[in-house]
């Protein structure tokens, strides 16, 4: 996306699908590049700014759905494969999402533009159902609310990747009744965040999540990939789990490198005899795990083919950024 025009983005009103209209506005209070940027009711303002109605239904209910975008280069990496996540989720829980692509776009750019690529940014776009309704009755019409974070990428130190971290399986008990299914990102994730609060108490760096079939389907924020027999295993898409766009470019660099890949569930038996795991998410990237529940899996160490896919995951991000690539099908098919 061209950035030439963002420094005239005064006034400029974005016109598209839906029956409102986006206004771009410029807010030039003063802040830190911690503190981050927001774009809330159609002005990019200061993050510590921003502020959502308490009678808006994602506050409310939870009743919204997210998808959050990594930058590399300054350049949001694979927007459309986002975009057309983040259009699913609302479909499936009837949330109308009025903004064109090309609009979504215009909102992330000119987000980047203020903020500046001296960082890697994180960005969280949220549509909520916005206000109305009576009780849990969804407000006819509708009129969904856009919110857009930016902040820093969280910068995870290296041991991390170097010594690798430990997992705890959750307590079923702890994740039972989930109501929204594990392939929607929606903003009811009160069962993840205890998963992991007890995961952490324990010394665990994530936890893993159970899926309805007694298996380990992902972690809290992380899609999970195990090592057995030379060969990449990992749940599939219709296994619980919320299909990763990092788990996508894992699978097709993994594909392309000749590590066989196998989509299928994983039970306790499966983690018990992994020679290596790891974790994949936008944030993380290619995490090793080392541990579940305390016990080493394999040799306790990050093992050769997870830092094989890391070096060509990280590869693969430079080709992309490079070339503009907006969905993982334009490089590597359907």
């Amino acid at each position: 996306m061209c950035r030439c025009l963002y420094p005239q983005l005064l006034g400029l009103i974005l016109t598209g699908s839906g029956a409102d209209q986006l206004a771009l506005q410029w807010h030039s209070a003063p802040m830190t590049v911690g503190d981050g940027w927001a774009w809330l009711d159609g002005a990019v303002q200061p993050l510590s700014q921003a502020r959502v109605p308490v009678t808006d239904r994602g506050f409310l209910l939870a009743d919204s759905v997210f998808d959050t975008v990594r930058t590399y280069a300054g350049q949001p990496f694979l927007l459309g494969d986002h975009l057309d996540r983040l259009r699913s989720s609302a479909e499936t829980l009837w949330i109308d999402v009025p903004w064109s692509d090309q609009e979504l776009e215009t909102v992330v750019d000119a987000l980047l533009q203020r903020a500046g690529d001296s960082t890697a940014w994180l960005l969280r776009l949220v549509v909520s159902r916005g206000d109305g309704g009576h009780g849990l009755a969804l407000p006819e019409p509708q009129a969904p609310r856009l919110v857009v974070l930016c902040r820093p990428v969280p910068d995870l130190p290296g041991h991390l990747y170097s010594a690798g971290v430990g997992v705890g399986r959750a307590r079923r008990k702890t994740v039972e009744g989930r109501s929204v299914p594990a392939h929607i990102k929606s903003g009811a994730y009160l069962a993840h965040v205890l998963a992991l609060r007890e995961a952490q108490a324990a010394g665990a760096y994530e936890a893993l999540l159970p899926g309805p079939d007694q298996s380990w389907s992902e972690a809290t924020t992380s899609n999970l990939f195990l090592v057995a027999g030379g060969a990449l295993h990992t749940p599939g898409v219709q296994h619980d789990i919320l299909p990763g766009v990092t788990r996508a470019l894992v699978i097709a660099v993994a594909g392309e490198a000749g590590i066989p890949v196998v989509e299928r569930p994983l039970f306790d038996s499966d983690l018990n005899a992994a020679h290596e795991v790891f974790l994949t998410s936008s944030v993380k990237e290619v995490l090793p795990v080392v541990s579940i529940d305390s016990v080493p899996v394999g040799a306790g160490v990050p093992g050769p083919i997870t830092q094989q896919l890391r070096r060509l995951f990280r590869e693969a991000t430079e080709q992309l950024t490079q070339s503009g690539t907006r969905r993982l099908v334009e490089r590597y098919g359907g």
